[in-house]
Formats: C-alpha cells, structure tokens, sequence
C-alpha cells in the first residue's frame, strides 16, 4: 500500500506540478486516474493511490461561453470560455484555454496542459496542440 502524503492532496498536487509537468494519482488496487486529488480512490475506495506524471494532453468534450456584460461607459467585455477536457489518461478537467478565443475552441479539438500562476498556487490551463483544428 502507498503511503499517505503528508501533506494534503492539494498541497502534494502543487508539490508534484512543481516541475511544470501534470502529475495525476493513480489507484494501485483498480488502475483508475484519479482527478481532483484526494485521499480514497473514488472507483474502489481504496487508500492506495500513488502520483505519476501524465501526457497533459486530452481533448476537448465541451465547452460553454462566459459572456460579460459592459456598464456604460465602459470598455466591452471580453468573453471566455470554460472547458471539459478529457485527459488521455481517463479524468475529466474543467479549465480554460486563454490563449484561444471562444469561437475557434471546438469540441473534439486536441489540447496539452500547461501550468499558469505561481508556485504552490498553479492551475491547469490548456493550449491548442499545434496542428489541431
């Protein structure tokens, strides 16, 4: 059985995205991805879950747009979007991918997870992968 993280599951994820890859725990009694980090395995209840690093590439399953409405005499708000993605290896994230607009994110389109914010406070954002439409 692996050992349980000293520190909690969010703060072991920071820990491990520290090296700028995307670390997800892994079941050692079913094999399941596990994503958002946590300490029972949420497939089989187990206490066993270990950390590996992962691809960080998935794909896109859906998406809906934020749309931000001005007051007057302000500046037009721009509009975002926020992302499902489904991770190579099985888990499901939300994020959002900020160096695309909302009208050229397409469901189906390819992604690879990249780290946005400073240490111990990194989120997962997405990029287009090059050569994905």
């Amino acid at each position: 059985m692996a050992s349980l993280p000293k520190a909690g599951p969010d703060q072991a994820f920071q820990e491990h995205v520290a090296d700028g890859r995307l670390w997800l725990q892994y079941c050692d009694d079913c094999g399941e991805a596990v994503f958002m980090p946590r300490i029972l395995c949420p497939h089989c209840s187990s206490l066993s879950l270990e950390w590996r690093p992962v691809s960080g590439r998935g794909t896109v399953h859906t998406l809906t747009v934020l749309h931000r409405r001005s007051r007057p005499g302000e500046p037009e708000k721009i509009n975002h979007a926020i992302v499902l993605v489904d991770l190579d290896e099985g888990p499901r994230m939300m994020s959002h991918l900020p160096g695309t607009a909302p009208e050229d994110i397409r469901i189906g389109m390819r992604v690879r997870a990249r780290f946005e914010g400073e240490d111990g406070a990194r989120a997962v954002v997405f990029d287009r992968e090059e050569g994905a439409a």
